[in-house]
């Protein structure tokens, strides 16, 4: 039987001290709003991830809003920068409003207009122009989701963010550009991109928050040494003590603490993430992994469809709870959900072909759907890639299980575990793995792994 989401007030394992966040599935807003990126008014176009960036914490600020539905980022952001009128775009998307704007650096001065547009008038419903210093970013765009919500009619109650200098925020949206790549190579990139964000403002809560997540991840799938997971613990607890009440602190506090396996800890830090802001994608998928690995599938589909809906366009929770409706034999789900991931997979494949993740997962999908021969090709493509990868090796892995080649597999599964992926946990409670499971070259590899 699959679970009911967004039935109960508060998520599994919250306690009934707490305020239970709101599921993003049970929200039922008034006004559907559309958000474009920025677009950049240089010739060369060389700030166009600045004004992507800008537009998305525009949107994110206006997801926070119960009273609101928001279009998700990818189904938006491929508007931008197209001879489409914003009215036809917003009624393409079903939106009461859609969100544009302009933005121009000039050394230490921005100037941004900011532009709402009625869908169903195609009338300007607010406008206004911003000429602000670096410093005064986040205030700004504060003040441009104030006055949309104020124009949508809708209550909005926003909590002042810290104050950082755009170019320490420039570094910190190319570290997470990397870091969502999930590979060696983007969380080294990434972790480096969070440094310069550091050196420029020491004080910069939520880059101290993803070197965290940057450390955590090397501990538990690169680099199992304890430099690194004492980095995790430490820039988490930085993070923290800059700003308590920020929901992305307390999720990186909850990765570090799940990869030092103190997982009691590490459960209440995702809960406190998730009850300082429900619609922090961050906090439900690491949560849902975290809950995977020490065994408790329920909490971990409850989590990961938490967020699949917090990103709509996102294709690995969706086929991360695939794998674990699977496991529990629910079939029916399992074929619904790989189907869902596998279309957003190609989908983001015809957009950036080289993605080594989706690919990886997509073959993953295709196997578990019975396209075993397209499956194993996108997964020939994954591998020659990044042949060497801990991640993608450990996934070729149960790729090659789930396709009855059980000495690929474990050729495969061994070379991640050489290569730092420890993770015991996820080895013993992937189904995917099921078929090899049995075999000696699997247990011997356990026995490996330690406790």
């Amino acid at each position: 039987m699959a679970l009911q989401l967004g039935k109960s007030p508060r998520p599994p394992g919250m306690t009934a001290q707490k305020r239970g966040p709101v599921h993003p599935k049970a929200r039922r807003g008034r006004a559907v709003v559309a958000v474009l990126p920025f677009l950049d008014q240089r010739p060369d176009g060389g700030d166009a991830h600045v004004g992507e960036g800008l537009a998305e914490e525009v949107l994110q600020a206006l997801n926070h809003l119960e009273e609101l539905q928001v279009v998700s980022r990818t189904t938006s952001f491929r508007y931008g920068g197209t001879a489409i009128s914003p009215a036809a775009v917003g009624r393409h998307l079903h939106a009461t409003a859609i969100l544009v704007g302009t933005l121009r650096k000039r050394e230490h001065l921005l100037t941004l207009k900011a532009e709402l547009v009625d869908v169903k008038s195609g009338r300007e419903a607010w406008s206004k122009a911003y000429a602000f210093d670096r410093q005064d970013l986040f205030a700004t765009l504060d003040d441009i989701t104030r006055c949309v919500a104020s124009a949508l009619h809708v209550t909005a109650s926003i909590r002042p963010r810290y104050p950082v200098d755009l170019e320490a925020y420039e570094y910190y949206l190319r570290g997470r550009q990397h870091y969502f790549r999930f590979n060696r190579h983007g969380m080294r990139a990434a972790a480096e991109m969070f440094r310069h964000s550091l050196d420029l403002d020491p004080n910069f809560p939520s880059a101290w928050a993803s070197l965290a997540n940057c450390a955590a991840y090397t501990y538990i799938y690169i680099d199992r040494t304890e430099s690194q997971r004492e980095l995790a613990e430490s820039c988490s607890r930085k993070a923290l003590e800059l700003d308590p009440d920020l929901a992305e602190a307390h999720a990186s506090r909850g990765v570090a603490l799940s990869a030092a396996g103190v997982a009691d800890e590490a459960e209440e830090a995702f809960e406190t993430a998730l009850c300082l802001d429900p619609n922090l994608y961050e906090a439900a998928y690491f949560y849902a992994r975290h809950c995977f690995a020490a065994g408790k599938p329920e909490r971990a589909i409850e989590y990961f469809e938490w967020a699949a809906a917090l990103r709509p366009e996102d294709f690995q929770a969706i086929l991360l709870v695939a794998q674990v409706y699977h496991s529990l034999g629910l079939e029916d789900e399992a074929l619904r959900a790989r189907r869902a991931g596998l279309a957003l997979v190609e989908n983001r494949l015809e957009r950036v072909p080289d993605d080594v993740r989706a690919r990886y997962l997509g073959a993953n999908a295709l196997v578990a759907l019975g396209e075993h021969q397209k499956g194993l090709a996108w997964a020939r493509m994954a591998r020659n890639m990044d042949p060497d990868d801990p991640m993608l090796l450990y996934n070729l892995g149960c790729i090659h299980a789930l396709a009855g080649d059980a000495e690929e597999s474990l050729d495969c599964l061994e070379r991640a575990a050489a290569g730092g992926l420890t993770q015991k946990d996820w080895f013993i409670h992937d189904g995917d793995l099921d078929a090899v499971r049995s075999h000696p070259r699997f247990q011997d590899l356990l026995a490996r792994l330690g406790s």
